[in-house]
């Protein structure tokens, strides 16, 4: 019998270089004096090589909360033992297309500025999924596509999955910080409104205050923008930040506060947000129950000492929202 998946996920693999650097301020001012006084070394800055990516940390923390996950992305040779080993022991099924992963320096401090040379995160078509691939997506309850930012094929590859898998799929999409392609990113939008390219949408706030300038909507506070967006593109419409996350399908909206932390990483903490939510709506939760459910996961990613999604049991036994 063909295996079935709860979730498929494509496409970014990136090794992520984490630097620590405190204050990023204080940083760039040093990196600065550095260069004008002919270059040199800056000492002291804490650093952790980890495999990142949006799909490979969505599929990672999708994983961890016992979701059966089909993962179709890219690696090289050199770079694809990292990726497996963070699978190792899970339900997952992963897929890698011959293309380079993608390399980022992300600085950490209260926000994260990433560096990312795209590499094969860029170039992610229709043509890079085998036909073996459409059909273990037809196998899946939820196909999702994230990082469309760094995919300059991301609206081609949108527009496949919904021709191939049909309006009854439910096709989800995280677009990442697409701020230097808002222009690209609108047209996608407003292909969304026309044609339901897409069911699900999840974003950060600074990417759906983006989302609403870009279609005209002036909606003040997190609730009615999300609320907005959700009407305007006719989608199921998640908006988080460090404060609240909110949902809507148009015509109402649900909202569940986030209670503040003293986070040890940022990086990826989106991803996890997603996947609580994702295995919340799998599941069947009522709307604030699934947007609690991915406020206590993101959470936990956020103040755990090692770079780990959690798993169900720990999400389970959090307290608050």
């Amino acid at each position: 019998m063909a295996r079935k998946y709860d979730a498929a996920v494509m496409h970014d693999y990136f090794v992520d270089r984490l630097v620590h650097t405190g204050s990023l301020r204080d940083t760039m001012g040093m990196v600065r004096e550095k260069a004008g006084s002919g270059g040199g070394g800056l000492h002291g800055f804490r650093q952790d090589d980890v495999r990142g990516g949006n799909a490979v940390n969505l599929a990672h923390a999708l994983a961890r909360l016992g979701m059966r996950v089909l993962l179709i992305t890219h690696s090289d040779r050199v770079h694809e033992p990292l990726l497996r080993q963070a699978f190792e022991g899970l339900d997952a099924e992963i897929r890698v297309k011959p293309y380079p992963a993608g390399l980022t320096i992300a600085f950490e401090e209260k926000v994260n500025v990433m560096l990312s040379d795209t590499s094969g995160a860029s170039d992610f078509g229709p043509s890079s999924i085998a036909e073996e691939d459409w059909s273990a997506l037809e196998r899946s309850r939820v196909a999702c596509s994230v990082n469309w930012a760094a995919n300059r094929r991301g609206t081609e590859l949108l527009v496949a999955l919904r021709r191939r898998l049909g309006k009854e799929k439910t096709i989800f999409l995280n677009p990442a910080d697409f701020r230097d392609r808002i222009q690209e990113y609108g047209d996608l939008l407003r292909k969304i409104a026309r044609e339901h390219v897409v069911d699900w949408i999840s974003s950060n706030e600074q990417e759906g205050g983006a989302s609403a300038s870009s279609l005209g909507i002036s909606a003040r506070g997190m609730a009615p923008t999300c609320k907005a967006l959700a009407r305007g593109l006719g989608v199921v419409y998640d908006l988080h930040s460090v404060r609240s996350s909110h949902t809507s399908e148009g015509t109402r909206v649900s909202s569940a506060p986030v209670h503040r932390i003293k986070p040890k990483r940022l990086t990826g903490a989106g991803d996890v947000w997603d996947a609580g939510a994702i295995y919340g709506r799998l599941k069947g939760m009522d709307e604030v129950p699934r947007l609690e459910f991915a406020n206590r996961a993101a959470k936990l990613y956020l103040m755990s000492e090692e770079v780990q999604p959690p798993t169900l049991s720990q999400v389970m036994k959090e307290e608050g929202p």
